[in-house]
C-alpha cells in the first residue's frame, strides 16, 4: 500500500517519512488506534517506504522490482503474523501464520481497513478465536535472524498484536531486547491495554487518530461514485471509522446488527419470552467475534438514544433507517437505567470473550434488559 492510497492521516504519513528521510527508523513501533482508522494500512505504506529501492520524497516509488513485490505482498523482506486457529481446511496441531499466507495476501488485497471478524470469515474459522502462538514467535524469529534477501531492511509485521498468548508475547518481548539487526517490527493493533507493558516500552508508540470526516467525503465520493451529499452524512455516521462508512454505504453487517437490535428491544419491551429465547438462539449461531460485533452495535445505539432523550441532536448519530427507529425507542432510555443497560451490554462482551455459552448470555441480557426499560414504563 503506498502513502497516497492511505485515507487522511496526512500529519502522520509526514512524520514517517521524515523519519526514514532522516535516517530514525527505531526497530521497534506500536501502532494502535480505534477501528476503521486505517491502522494496519500506515503500517503497510510505513514498510513499503522503507523497502523501496527507489522512495521519492514523500511516497514509495511504486515501480520498483521491491514495490512491484510489495504490491502482491511476496516481497522476502516482508513477514507477517497475525491471529490464526484450525479451519476444516487446516487441521493440524499447531497452525501458524504461514499456513495461511496465502489467504492472508489475497484479504488485504482486498481490504486492507478490514477489522478482525472479516479476517475470521475469509479463512472460515467458524466459532474459533484466533492467537498468535508460540510456535508463530518461533518461526518469526527464524526468519529474521536470516541475513535480508534484497533490502538494507527485514520488516515484521505483527497484526493484532494484543491476541499474543503469554509465552508468544515474551518470547516477542526478548527478540525487542535483542532484535537482529535491521529488522524493524511493526506492531499493529488496537488496544494498548492488552499488551504487556514491557513490549509498549520498547515500541515507538503511535497513536493513530480518527479519520477526518472530510477524507472519508472524498474517498466514498472516488471509490463509490456517490453524491456529495451522501457522503456527508456516511461520513458523519462513520464517526471517523472508514470501515463503518463502507458499510453503511454497502448495506452490509450494519444492517442485519439493526434489524435484530429492533426485534431484541421490542421483544423486551413487551417481555416476550419465547420470542427473547428465539432471538437469543438466532444470535448464539453467530460465531464469537460477530456476537461481540452486534453487542458493540447495541451499545452505541444505547448511547445515540440516550442522547436523543436528552434533546441534544447534534451529537446523535442515526443512519435513516435508525431514524424510524430510535426516537420511538429513544424515551425508554434515561438516566435511571442507562448506565445498568450499558453495563450489561459491556458484560456480555466480556463473557462472549471468556468463550461463556452463547445462548446462556444472550438470554441472560435480554432477560436483564427487559427489567431496565420496564423501570421506565
Amino acid at each position: 500500500m503506498l502513502f497516497r492510497e492511505i485515507i487522511g492521516q496526512e500529519t502522520l504519513k509526514q512524520k514517517l517519512v521524515q523519519t526514514v528521510n532522516e535516517n530514525r527508523v527505531s526497530h521497534a513501533w506500536y501502532f494502535f488506534g480505534p477501528e476503521g482508522s486505517g491502522v494496519l494500512s500506515l503500517v503497510l505504506g510505513f514498510a513499503r517506504y522503507i523497502l523501496c529501492t527507489e522512495r521519492g520524497e514523500a511516497d514509495a516509488c511504486g515501480i520498483c522490482a521491491s514495490c512491484n513485490k510489495l504490491n502482491k505482498y511476496i516481497h522476502p523482506d516482508l513477514h507477517f503474523s497475525f491471529p490464526v486457529n484450525k479451519t476444516r481446511l487446516v487441521d493440524k496441531d499447531t497452525v501458524v501464520s504461514d499456513d495461511f499466507i496465502a489467504d492472508w495476501r489475497s484479504f488485504l488485497l482486498q481490504q486492507p481497513y478490514a477489522r478482525l471478524t472479516q479476517w475470521y470469515d475469509f479463512i472460515d474459522l467458524e466459532n474459533k478465536q484466533g492467537i498468535i502462538n508460540t510456535e508463530e514467535s518461533k518461526r518469526l524469529a527464524g526468519k529474521l535472524n536470516l541475513k535480508s534477501f534484497e533490502s538494507e531492511y527485514k520488516v515484521a509485521i505483527i497484526w493484532q498484536p494484543e491476541k499474543m498468548n503469554d509465552q508468544a508475547a515474551n518470547k516477542l518481548l526478548k527478540l525487542l531486547e535483542e532484535p537482529p539487526p535491521m529488522t524493524v517490527f511493526m506492531l499493529a493493533g488496537e488496544n494498548p491495554e492488552l499488551i504487556l507493558s514491557t513490549i509498549r516500552s520498547r515500541c515507538v508508540q503511535v497513536k493513530v487518530p480518527r479519520i477526518p470526516d472530510s477524507a472519508i467525503q472524498n474517498a466514498l465520493i472516488g471509490r463509490y461514485d456517490i453524491v456529495p451529499d451522501k457522503a456527508i452524512e456516511t461520513a458523519r455516521l462513520a464517526s471517523g471509522n472508514y470501515l463503518k462508512a463502507v458499510e453503511l454505504v454497502t448495506e452490509s453487517e450494519t444492517g442485519f446488527h439493526f434489524t435484530k437490535f429492533r426485534e431484541l428491544m421490542r421483544a423486551c419491551f413487551t417481555k416476550n419470552i419465547p420470542e427473547l429465547i428465539k432471538l437469543s438462539d438466532e444470535l448464539a449461531a453467530l460465531t464469537r467475534e460477530k456476537q461481540k460485533a452486534f453487542l458493540e452495535f447495541g451499545l452505541r445505539t444505547i448511547r445515540e438514544s440516550m442522547a436523543m432523550h436528552f434533546n441534544t441532536p447534534g451529537i446523535v448519530y442515526i443512519s435513516e433507517e435508525e431514524k424510524s427507529f430510535i426516537p420511538n425507542f429513544s424515551p425508554f432510555i434515561t438516566g435511571r437505567n442507562v448506565a445498568d443497560i450499558s453495563t450489561e451490554l459491556s458484560r456480555a462482551i466480556a463473557d462472549i470473550e471468556h468463550n461463556a455459552n452463547g445462548r446462556m448470555v444472550f438470554l441472560d441480557l435480554s432477560l436483564e434488559l427487559a427489567a431496565q426499560i420496564k423501570r421506565t414504563t
